[in-house]
């Protein structure tokens, strides 16, 4: 919260591993009056829709999302991407980090992550339908 506090008016994305995460940062950043939108799978298509745009339009500064943002987003000027939690794989963490920056200016990607989250990653992994295989690696 500090560091959007401190980036205040700069355009960035904090992404959340969970809806329930998302919402608790969305909350917490609206209280702390920042202009913030949030997009996770549970919202109706308008209201990811409507986010999107805010953001994509500069009329958000701050998008507070799970992974299922960020896909066909042309937005070059991302000064920040927060990851509230562990990513699932190196390469989300790639590619959403790569967000950042676009336009060749200077951002920053920041980590955060507690023990917790690898359980959370554990469970996504046991959920899935992916090969046996590929789950135990």
């Amino acid at each position: 919260m500090q560091y959007v506090e401190a980036k205040k008016g700069q355009s960035g994305i904090v992404y959340a591993s969970t809806r329930k995460e998302a919402e608790q940062v969305y909350r917490q950043l609206r209280k702390q009056d920042t202009n913030t939108v949030l997009y996770h799978g549970g919202l109706t298509e308008l209201e990811r829709t409507e986010a999107q745009e805010a953001f994509v339009h500069d009329e958000a500064d701050v998008m507070v999302a799970t992974n299922a943002f960020g896909m066909g987003i042309n937005k070059s000027n991302v000064r920040f991407v927060i990851h509230a939690n562990l990513p699932g794989t190196i390469e989300a963490y790639y590619q959403e980090a790569g967000r950042a920056g676009r336009d060749g200016e200077e951002s920053e990607c920041v980590l955060l992550y507690q023990a917790q989250d690898i359980q959370t990653q554990r469970f996504f992994i046991e959920q899935s339908n992916g090969e046996l295989e590929k789950k135990r690696k």
